[in-house]
């Protein structure tokens, strides 16, 4: 693979760097480079208690279950267990949609895994275009250049079941429009790159891929998505079409494989509200070192109604979401990886009005509320959405890797009277709003709130540089800056009242100001009515302009308590000169904040050079650093597990001075910075 052009932007090195790892070793690859690094076996020893094997290539459901005489499915082996066994599955795909019904005990779980040193794969999707890719297309007489049709139809896909997963904003994207909703969705089989589910079949069939005619425009020129599927609901088959991608500007990310199906095995589903995995009901389950793929606009796993539940390095691919969990308690997701389904080519614009408007992650709000949940160590990647995480209490969420969602981010609210979530020591990346909430409903919200409810979020890296790709353009751009809009790190739709946040020891890192340029990114603005807001200890850095000092769109002081934040323009700012806050301390806005934070906003910011160890590569602070001992001490109830080691007056920043930089994601394999 080529190395980066000597002008790479920096912000844009890691992931080069990044797709330069995925590749590696898949020179065989026909469609297009994986986007990230595909599942590998995890060695693990064989356990030693009660086992049994499943084998979807020679089991058959009659044997015993023992290693000589497998099982053949995994929805028969499944109810076959009883607390304390453990299930191994042989190296294969088993094309199966399953319920998982049998409980484990308090020390005795049940365990679900492949076997040491093999890949399972859960595949809810449809084996003959895995298997035999040349028998299940045909060339489409009268269609668009390169169209290609099923041999088969498939007249139950469009049943028309109704959705159940929670949307935010109630937003149903289908609503009113059941007949446009995608029914086929899938991924190359050798990359496991996504195919865009079409809406419609202009689309599919178009040469158009500029924006040109609006959200509602371009039926009939039609806009081209990439490589995808279409459901035509007359006759019950899938259409198929993988022209290349053609837009200027999308250089590295523009398709341009085989095009036709029938020399590629695929990963291809059709339906619409079918789980490929759902835990309903039962308790003391593990399920480890699988792969799950194939499922259409529903989820891939369904957590609902259970307890004591670990999901361990799981790799999933699609599903909309990739997870839901409701009305569950102590429930553990680690190591795994989700990757959504937004392709190299597919910006907001394509999955949003065009195609899947995905969320990966959903929590869904029945009663009981979820409770007690750890999603730690995992890689969340490459979607439309990221998570819906309202309705919980003491959702831990830490080490996560989360990158690359052209739409919301992280969704933690609005208000309840009591929720609780801790975000913590994880590196978080592109996504066009990272945090990101939706009125649900008017006056949802209460006035008043538990002390110790809310959200806490701190020690994390917020990398907004990278941006996402955002905008299609209407004329040809070759320069690709389409690709790379930062966005908001705080919005909201609707209104909402938001949660109550407590933001502390970050480092928000962006290349260009935020919208208005308001202070503090915009924590120090947005969302403020009917809550309250504290930001203490934390790195806002820019590349370019310096961030905004002056606090603007507020008559009154908001009930934010903010202090020990240090803000640096690393181009900009070295030419200061005087105080930058000194306009803001004359208004009256400054004196009123004092009734809010006795100090007043602004009196214990810094605007000042972190002196990283190496930017941007090392963001370590220096022993010179004017954030060493310049935080704010803070109430020793707010969780904090590098306390500890900072002895003094608290560092700004998420590390302490001489602290070693953790890492994130699956087995700890993506670095920190």
């Amino acid at each position: 693979m080529p190395l980066a052009p000597m002008n790479t932007p920096s912000f844009l090195l890691v992931s080069i760097l990044g797709w330069a790892i995925a590749t590696q070793g898949a020179s065989r690859i026909a469609s297009h480079p994986p986007m990230r690094p595909l599942p590998k076996p995890t060695p693990s020893p064989l356990v030693s208690g009660p086992k049994h094997y499943v084998d979807a290539a020679r089991g058959k459901d009659g044997n015993a279950g023992t290693e000589s005489a497998p099982w053949q499915t995994l929805s028969h082996a499944s109810r076959q267990l009883k607390p304390g066994d453990t299930l191994y599955l042989r190296a294969g795909t088993y094309y199966e949609k399953v319920a998982l019904t049998q409980s484990g005990a308090t020390n005795a779980p049940i365990t679900i895994a492949s076997f040491p040193g093999e890949l399972a794969v859960l595949d809810g999707g449809l084996r003959e275009f895995a298997e035999s890719p040349a028998k299940s297309w045909q060339p489409l007489g009268g269609g668009a250049p390169g169209e290609f049709v099923s041999t088969k139809t498939y007249l139950n896909a469009d049943d028309r079941r109704a959705p159940r997963q929670f949307l935010p904003g109630s937003w149903e994207p289908m609503w009113g429009i059941e007949e446009e909703r995608p029914l086929a969705l899938g991924h190359f089989a050798d990359s496991m790159v996504p195919l865009h589910g079409y809406r419609l079949a202009v689309d599919l069939r178009s040469a158009n891929e500029l924006w040109i005619g609006g959200k509602g425009g371009m039926r009939d020129t039609g806009f081209y998505c990439g490589p995808g599927l279409w459901f035509n609901r007359a006759t019950g088959r899938i259409h198929i079409r993988m022209a290349p991608t053609k837009l200027d500007g999308l250089g590295r990310r523009a398709y341009s494989g085989e095009s036709d199906p029938r020399n590629l095995p695929m990963v291809v589903a059709v339906g619409f509200g079918e789980d490929v995995l759902r835990l309903s009901g039962v308790r003391h389950v593990r399920v480890q070192n699988l792969v799950l793929r194939g499922a259409t606009g529903s989820p891939m796993i369904h957590v609902y109604g259970s307890q004591q539940i670990v999901l361990d390095h799981l790799t999933v691919f699609g599903g909309f979401p990739g997870l839901l969990i409701n009305a569950s308690q102590d429930i553990k997701v680690t190591h795994c990886a989700f990757r959504g389904l937004a392709a190299p080519w597919s910006g907001r614009s394509h999955m949003k009005y065009r195609g899947t408007a995905s969320y990966q992650i959903i929590l869904q709000n029945q009663q009981p509320l979820n409770e007690n949940l750890e999603m730690a160590w995992c890689e969340f990647t490459d979607d439309h959405d990221f998570a819906f995480l309202r309705p919980v209490k003491n959702l831990q969420f830490h080490h996560n890797f989360v990158d690359n969602f052209n739409d919301d981010g992280l969704e933690c609210g609005p208000k309840l009277r009591s929720h609780s979530m801790y975000i913590h020591q994880n590196r978080i990346g592109a996504c066009l709003g990272v945090l990101q909430q939706h009125e649900l409903e008017k006056d949802e919200s209460p006035v008043d709130h538990d002390a110790r409810s809310g959200v806490y979020v701190f020690r994390n890296v917020f990398d907004m540089r990278a941006g996402v790709y955002y905008h299609v353009p209407a004329q040809p751009d070759p320069t690709g800056e389409f690709l790379h809009n930062e966005g908001h790190l705080c919005s909201d739709h609707g209104g909402p009242i938001w949660p109550v946040m407590r933001l502390y020891h970050n480092t928000f890192l962006r290349r260009e100001p935020v919208f208005r340029d308001y202070f503090l990114f915009g924590l120090g603005a947005a969302g403020l009515r009917h809550n309250e807001r504290d930001v203490f200890n934390n790195l806002f850095v820019q590349e370019g302009k310096q961030p905004g000092t002056v606090i603007i769109g507020m008559k009154e002081a908001a009930d934010l308590r903010e202090g020990g934040n240090l803000l640096w323009g690393m181009r900009d700012g070295p030419a200061l000169t005087g105080n930058p806050f000194e306009k803001f301390r004359a208004t009256p806005l400054f004196a009123d904040s004092r009734r809010k934070y006795e100090a007043g906003w602004t009196t214990h910011d810094l605007v000042a050079n972190p002196e990283f160890t190496s930017f941007p590569g090392d963001l370590r602070l220096k022993k010179s650093s004017p954030a060493v001992n310049a935080g704010r001490a803070l109430p020793a109830e707010w969780p904090d597990p590098l306390r500890s080691g900072d002895p003094g007056a608290p560092d700004i920043g998420p590390l302490p001075l001489d602290a070693k930089p953790w890492t994130v994601g699956v087995d700890g394999r993506v670095p920190l910075f």
